[in-house]
């Protein structure tokens, strides 16, 4: 079982060199595409810490993978917030999985089936640039708003966020969890001088890594 950290522009300038030493990380997920505030309409940007955050994983040899926060409500928005996170994929390597995060207040008056289907098309959409694709989101959420485990999402892993000290039991299959939004990691919690950040952890409990790297699935396939 792995240990992954993921983060973004909220854990500051991060000293990967302290990460990398402190033998507490196995891997990172980092956010590419922010979008707006919650409950507001579509409006993707860059993570103003990704480029730093990939470059440094990269050069200390800490395997990586990517996220972006999905908002759309509709195809369209689907097809213009995928375009956006395609771009920040393209010319960069990921030894971890490339994940779709779909928990906004947003898209809870879509409707289960309506937003199932639309979260299996962004997912499908990755995975045909030639990249493991990954739903991240909330047990909450997922239960309530998905249909999860059924026929859409099954063919789909699942990194599922659920803070709790007991392993969550949902009743469908999930290869990552997010058990904490407050881990203390050196080189993270003195990011920013002054103030204690906290970070979000997962398990794995598949070894990504091996999976992506046997099955050529770390960079965009040309052409899609």
């Amino acid at each position: 079982m792995a240990e992954i950290m993921d983060v973004s522009r909220h854990q500051g300038t991060i000293n990967w060199e302290k990460v990398k030493a402190s033998g507490k990380v196995d891997g990172v997920m980092i956010r590419a595409m922010g979008n707006s505030a919650e409950g507001r309409p579509s409006a993707p940007y860059t993570d103003p810490q990704f480029a730093r955050n990939y470059s440094e994983c990269k050069r200390l040899g800490i395997p990586c993978g990517v996220y972006g926060y999905f908002k759309a409500v509709n195809r369209e928005q689907a097809d213009k917030e995928l375009a956006y996170f395609k771009k920040l994929l393209t010319g960069r390597s990921f030894e971890l999985p490339v994940a779709v995060d779909i928990e906004d207040e947003v898209q809870k008056p879509l409707g289960k089936a309506a937003l199932t289907d639309l979260t299996a098309y962004m997912l499908s959409m990755v995975e045909s640039w030639g990249m493991y694709a990954l739903l991240y989101t909330g047990l909450w959420f997922g239960n309530t708003f998905l249909y999860m485990g059924g026929a859409a999402l099954k063919p789909y892993d699942v990194w599922l966020a659920a803070y709790r000290t007991k392993k969550p039991a949902p009743g469908w299959p999930f290869g990552m969890w997010q058990y904490t939004s407050t881990a203390h990691i050196p080189g993270v919690v003195d990011a920013t001088p002054g103030k204690t950040t906290n970070v979000d952890m997962s398990h794995a409990y598949k070894d990504y890594a091996g999976i992506i790297r046997k099955k050529g699935l770390t960079r965009l396939r040309e052409g899609k």
